[in-house]
């Protein structure tokens, strides 16, 4: 009969990479969304809608979704789990993807929806660089 005692078990350490946690992206999309719509209804009420003078009305949405998608993105940013700027790049991604709504039912054209990427990365750099002033990263990501 063997008398010693055996190796204890040692668990192996975590994985240095993070997986993607869908929770919380969904839930900043959905600000992102939410922020925006709110911020074309009012542009909307304000100028009296596309019928009454479509470029201020334009001009006003536009002006709307530029800074209500930064409150936003500041926002998701503040509430990012650590990785911050991967977790926005997602949020991004997935709140431009989405914005594929506006293609089936509001007239966007397909090029404006692509050139929506652009505006997108936009105030999700600003929103999430402002993200700092109110919420630094207590370890960065290596």
């Amino acid at each position: 009969m063997d008398t010693t005692t055996p190796p204890p078990i040692v668990r192996p350490p975590p994985p240095n990479e993070r997986g993607v946690r869908v929770g919380p992206i969904i839930r900043d999309v959905v600000i992102v969304w939410v922020l925006t719509a709110m911020g074309g209804f009012v542009a909307g009420l304000a100028t009296g809608g596309p019928p009454r003078d479509a470029q201020r009305f334009m001009l006003a949405v536009m002006v709307s979704n530029f800074l209500l998608g930064t409150v936003a993105f500041t926002i998701a940013g503040c509430l990012a789990p650590p990785g911050r700027w991967r977790h926005l790049s997602f949020v991004a991604l997935g709140a431009w993807v989405t914005s594929l709504i506006n293609v089936v039912f509001f007239g966007v054209s397909i090029p404006q929806w692509i050139g929506g990427a652009i505006f997108m990365a936009i105030i999700m750099s600003i929103g999430g660089a402002i993200s700092y002033v109110f919420k630094r990263d207590t370890k960065p990501s290596a």
